[in-house]
């Protein structure tokens, strides 16, 4: 098999072109091994099988090149050195990893001399690839990795102070962020044989930490962060199982610095708060200026200075974030409570109005100092608010317990400096963590201390879509009777570009919000709706969100509010939106899954309407309602089939008369023995169904008659209504008798109940018996 035309060239073009001009070259030289990977990565038997190609000879060629230019004297050529080692490694794999033991040496030297610091960094970044690598390899890590890396470490120490110089002065603050970085990344893969290191990379990096403004040094701000990560990341060094207990004591003493060093800058209050967790504060002196720090080799530099003190401050509290942030080696303790109990009287001292006799403040403290704090007062809320956010992504469900305390904590910080678009911004992520949580267990109360941030909220959103003009307020007198009234202008004060139309001020008195700001109050606006208790928004608050959803064209807030209606306390049910979101949004598949599934849920509740139920009660009254009227269907149906049974009854009752009268009739004209039918009162029937008969109460329907001129009866109409009916069986005897009572009416048209008594005997009897008298 041919050799690759890439690893070819790259020979000829290392051996035939000068160093100096390497440099030059060094874009097209590292993109010829990235196309070798095949031949480098390849490994040494499956390269000795064919003994034809001339692979082996160029790869051998290629590393003799790269390390004949790492050991020469010209920088360009070891600077071409570096680049072509990175570019191997990270193609080459195993088969280059066992033999760049002699890079790693003749890398680490170039660090060790006076360098340009290109080339320091580029040597730094390429050491670090190489010993993550090994990290895999236990033979590799214990051939290479355990041999060198004291080495490295202490040339590390070395640039980050400063000691050993380039040719352009000390190390710029790159290499230094350059170098913290790789330290962080190799104390956690090789713990042990870095733990002799620890207490030194502590005290070069301390500078670095939470520096002042009287240090004369300017840390950038990614540089900061770097070095508070390494500095969570030492305990990680400790023996044995020790790495926790070194993480909490480091984080108790941060805390312990924060304390000292808020008794210092808030010395021109006296704090009301008391510490939960037992901490004194110490006796300030009034006489100077604040002032902190040490020279020792645990504290960090000394500061002056209320300002100074301030940016101390905060930069403790970022290191104290930072400890929530990074991840640990085992099991920690969070010190919730101490954490707490500091913020809480971080927050308590807040920027204090127009007059200051509210406040307990230090009379020994002039004016110049209490400025001061005031102005450096938001500073250190945000990064007590930034704290609680590292506490909320920590925790997650389990920081429930201390969402009131914190949205207590945040909103006394928002109504004393919500003009402050940092304050606004750290507010709105702050608040969109704790409502992700328990945004739905939050009281009535906690809910209302939220209205001033859902009104800044959406203030900010409906400035940035341009729907919000900032109107300046207009001034107010007051009267001698205290009462305030608008104070006209003078026509001689006012500003003759104000009536202009087109006034170029008009669109720069819109505030600039960054991205990360219009970002996070767009995220919160739909947490409002979803994961707030929407009984315990006002109507107002309910009304603002809606509208600021519309204009803003903000997706998911509009599909939140359709999704949880609003409810006022009457129990009326707002109107939704949802045709904004359909005219918004025609083509979007959410709203058109939550159209149709609407429109469904619509004409379930028109049909239900009209069934009588209704769709926005539970599932359980829903089931008892059904039951409940199950059991009324079943008694209707069982009334109804007695009903039917009675009248029946009835009818068959009211025809028998007929025919009984009829019969008694015709009875009558033939029989002249024949005893005519007598009405009896009720009271008759009453004794008669008490003197030894049993009594039954047969139900027998009224039927309204009507009589014909022929003079036969014909039945009308078939009331509803039953009426008793009382049947006596009279006791034994010569002459059983059944007795019907009945009323007599007055009038033919009304219902008439005839009571008859019939002669059980037989006819024949009868005849028989008035032959013989």
């Amino acid at each position: 098999m041919a050799a690759p035309p890439d690893l070819r060239v790259l020979c000829r073009r290392l051996t035939s072109t000068p160093p100096d001009e390497l440099t030059h070259l060094c874009p097209l030289l590292v993109s010829h091994v990235l196309r070798c990977g095949g031949p480098l990565s390849a490994s040494q038997e499956s390269k000795g099988k064919d003994k034809s190609s001339e692979t082996p000879v160029l790869i051998h060629k290629l590393r003799t090149s790269i390390t004949t230019l790492l050991t020469g004297r010209n920088a360009s050529g070891r600077f071409a050195a570096v680049c072509l080692i990175k570019a191997v490694i990270d193609v080459g794999g195993w088969e280059c990893l066992r033999t760049a033991g002699p890079w790693i040496t003749g890398l680490i030297s170039v660090l060790q001399k006076p360098e340009p610091f290109a080339s320091k960094q580029l040597c730094i970044v390429t050491l670090t690839r190489i010993y993550s690598l090994l990290h895999g390899y236990q033979t590799l890590v214990r051939e290479m990795a355990t041999p060198t890396l004291p080495s490295y470490v202490n040339a590390c120490i070395q640039i980050i102070k400063g000691s050993t110089s380039g040719r352009n002065g000390p190390a710029p603050m790159s290499v230094v962020e350059t170098v913290v970085r790789s330290l962080s990344k190799i104390v956690t893969l090789y713990p042990t044989t870095l733990r002799p290191h620890a207490a030194p990379i502590k005290a070069a990096i301390k500078m670095y930490m939470a520096p002042t403004w009287t240090d004369q040094l300017v840390v950038p701000q990614s540089l900061r962060q770097a070095s508070r990560h390494l500095s969570v990341l030492l305990p990680y060094t400790a023996a044995k199982d020790g790495s926790s207990q070194e993480w909490g004591k480091a984080i108790d003493a941060t805390i312990k610095d924060c304390h000292i060093t808020a008794d210092q800058v808030f010395r021109a209050v006296h704090e009301s708060c008391e510490s939960s967790t037992g901490y004194k504060a110490e006796i300030v002196s009034t006489e100077g200026e604040p002032s902190g720090g040490g020279d020792s080799a645990d504290d960090l530099p000394p500061w002056t200075g209320v300002t100074a003190g301030s940016e101390r401050l905060v930069g403790l509290i970022d290191l104290l974030g930072e400890y929530l942030k990074s991840p640990t080696k085992a099991a920690v303790t969070l010190p919730i409570g101490q954490l707490l109990d500091l913020t809480s009287r971080l927050t308590l001292v807040t920027i204090p109005g127009n007059s200051e006799e509210h406040m307990n403040l230090n009379v020994a403290i002039g004016k110049d100092e209490k400025a001061e704090l005031w102005s450096s007062l938001p500073d250190i809320h945000t990064a007590v608010m930034q704290l609680h956010i590292a506490m909320m992504d920590r925790l997650k469900e389990n920081a429930l317990p201390l969402s009131t305390d914190l949205i207590d904590q945040m909103v006394r910080v928002f109504n004393s400096s919500r003009h402050l678009p940092t304050i606004r911004e750290t507010t709105y992520n702050l608040a969109k963590n704790i409502l992700s949580v328990s945004g739905l267990s939050l009281p009535k109360l906690t809910v209302k201390s939220l209205t001033l941030v859902l009104q800044s909220c959406c203030q900010d959103i409906l400035r940035t879509a341009g729907h919000l003009e900032d109107k300046a307020p207009e001034p107010i007198a007051t009267t001698k009777n205290g009462t305030k009234q608008k104070q006209q202008q003078k026509p001689s004060s006012t500003n003759a570009d104000d009536y202009l139309t087109n006034s170029p001020t008009s669109n720069t008195t819109l505030s600039p919000f960054s991205p990360s700001h219009k970002a996070a109050a767009a995220e919160l606006l739909p947490l409002f709706l979803s994961h707030l208790p929407q009984r315990h928004l006002s109507p107002d608050s309910r009304g603002l969100v809606d509208r600021t959803a519309i204009l803003s064209r903000n997706k998911t807030a509009m599909l939140a509010s359709c999704l949880y209606p609003y409810k006022d306390s009457r129990g009326r049910y707002y109107p939704s939106i949802l045709p904004f979101l359909v005219r918004q949004f025609p083509r979007d598949q959410e709203v058109e899954v939550l159209r149709t599934n609407l429109l469904r849920a619509g004409r379930y509740v028109l049909a239900t309407a009209e069934d009588g139920l209704d769709p926005h009660k539970s599932l359980d009254e829903l089931l008892q309602e059904t039951a409940a009227e199950d059991e009324d269907d079943a008694e209707e149906m069982i009334m109804s089939q007695i009903n039917n049974d009675i009248s029946e009854a009835a009818e068959l009752a009211v025809d028998m008369e007929i025919d009984s009268a009829t019969a008694t009739a015709t009875k009558a004209s033939t029989n002249a023995f024949f005893v005519a039918a007598t009405t009896t009162t009720q009271q008759q029937t009453d004794d008669l169904a008490t003197t030894g008969g049993s009594l039954v109460a047969p139900m027998k329907r009224k039927a309204e008659t009507d009589v014909t001129e022929s003079g036969k009866k014909k039945r009308v109409e078939v009331r509803e209504e039953v009426q008793e009916v009382q049947i006596a069986i009279m006791p034994k005897g010569p002459e059983p008798q059944v007795a019907v009572d009945s009323k007599d009416d007055d009038d033919s048209d009304s219902d008439s109940d005839a009571s008859v008594e019939i002669d059980m005997t037989m006819e024949d009897d009868e005849d028989e018996e008035d032959v013989d008298e």
